[in-house]
């Protein structure tokens, strides 16, 4: 089994989304929110996503690191999943969660402002359930630091339960392109995604 690895940054400021206070009750929360149907969710999330055997991928506002976790079976041996969330308190029980399922996993506190990694890092970024959680001007900072690290063709994706329309225009104006955006439902739960495109070479 691979080695687990976990890195933290300075502390964060304050933030809106920071959810940490609910950190022990998360897992439970998302069971009752989707009505059982969390595990079927993150299989939904990672179709979509399309991600593929190989691919390096970052989930930000990875929470307690489910979907993070299932991503890295998807992506193999070959493939890497790393998870950054603003909640120290997140983050551990992301580690703990990696090490009881015996799945390698890494795990960062940080926050989308200022994502602690380098230029051209992954080949897709995924974003659930979160992105509206921000005010528009750290959600802007966050669709330019993104675009930073994803790879020339690589791509971000965002499913919520949130009209991701609006976000359109704005991916384009960050340079991101070939956007497809997908309306689906999970039994009675209702789901939109928005996918795009690094055009840089």
């Amino acid at each position: 089994m691979s080695k687990i690895s976990t890195q933290t940054t300075a502390p964060v400021k304050k933030q809106a989304g920071n959810l940490g206070y609910m950190a022990r009750y998360y897992d439970l929360v998302m069971v009752l929110l989707t009505l059982g149907r969390e595990k079927k969710l993150r299989q939904l999330t990672l179709d979509l996503a399309q991600l593929r055997p190989g691919d390096k991928v970052l989930e930000i506002g990875c929470g307690t690191g489910t979907l993070t976790l299932a991503a890295r079976i998807r992506v193999g041996a070959s493939g890497e999943a790393l998870g950054v969330d603003i909640a120290p308190e997140m983050v551990a029980i992301a580690d703990r969660k990696a090490a009881r399922k015996g799945v390698a996993g890494s795990f960062h506190v940080g926050s989308i402002e200022n994502i602690p990694f380098p230029e051209h890092r992954f080949d897709a970024v995924m974003c659930s359930f979160m992105i509206f959680h921000m005010p528009d001007d750290v959600r802007r900072k966050g669709f330019a630091e993104i675009y930073r690290i994803l790879k020339p063709g690589g791509h971000l994706f965002i499913i919520d339960g949130v009209d991701v329309h609006k976000l359109a225009p704005v991916l384009k104006e960050f340079s991101f392109s070939d956007i497809e955006m997908n309306r689906t439902k999970l039994n009675i739960i209702r789901l939109w995604s928005i996918r795009g495109k690094t055009g840089k070479s």
